[in-house]
């Protein structure tokens, strides 16, 4: 297979992912250059440092807890654990302009301090149930949370929903992302040993 050809049925693929999460949802992901920017996203290997971009290095580490609630880990890694806070850290820098970056900072900081207001604890520190509980009260503007900080965070749901399911494990294990549906099977018959030259006929 071409690499190019891979990459068509790649971008088909998060194409279709993007419509999966409904029209809300998708609005500003699936431009070319977000699709551009998540083909060319390489997960940072263990043990080397990740430059941030937009967020801070305390908010990344807080979007990991968040993104392993919101895809908990089951008999596959969670979202945090492959890596889909740098995901999408990468994303708001190649795709988004200041608006949306201090949006997502602003979200980050809403779940963290009302955490600490609500429970006393941080968010990190909270088991996951209660981490549970705090996102859906968010997700639902459930008092303390208003209506736009619920659509914030639906959109950084999105990310992080764009994020797994166009990583390795979302899309070959979670979907089942074949390039050929159903596998490749050649349909020419091997009839043994032949030399094919350039007057050969097939």
């Amino acid at each position: 297979m071409t690499a190019e050809l891979t990459n068509h049925s790649r971008r088909r693929f998060l194409q279709g992912v993007l419509i999966s999460l409904g029209t809300g949802l998708s609005n500003g992901l699936i431009g070319d250059n977000a699709l551009a920017a998540a083909l060319n996203y390489r997960v940072v290997p263990d043990g080397e440092p990740y430059q941030t971009k937009v967020l801070s290095n305390e908010q990344l580490m807080l979007l990991k807890r968040v993104c392993n609630t919101i895809i908990p880990a089951t008999e596959t890694p969670g979202a945090g654990d492959i890596g889909v806070h740098g995901f999408i850290d990468h994303q708001l820098y190649h795709c988004y302009d200041l608006n949306v970056h201090n949006r997502m900072r602003a979200i980050l900081s809403v779940i963290e301090t009302s955490s600490l207001r609500i429970y006393g604890h941080s968010f990190a520190q909270l088991n996951a149930e209660k981490q549970v509980v705090h996102l859906t009260r968010l997700e639902t503007a459930a008092e303390p949370f208003s209506e736009q900080q619920r659509t914030d965070f639906k959109q950084l749901k999105a990310l992080v929903c764009f994020g797994y399911y166009t990583s390795e494990t979302g899309a070959s294990h979670e979907l089942v992302y074949q390039a050929y549906p159903g596998g490749f099977k050649g349909q020419i018959a091997y009839r043994g040993r032949a030399g094919y030259g350039s007057l050969a006929y097939y």
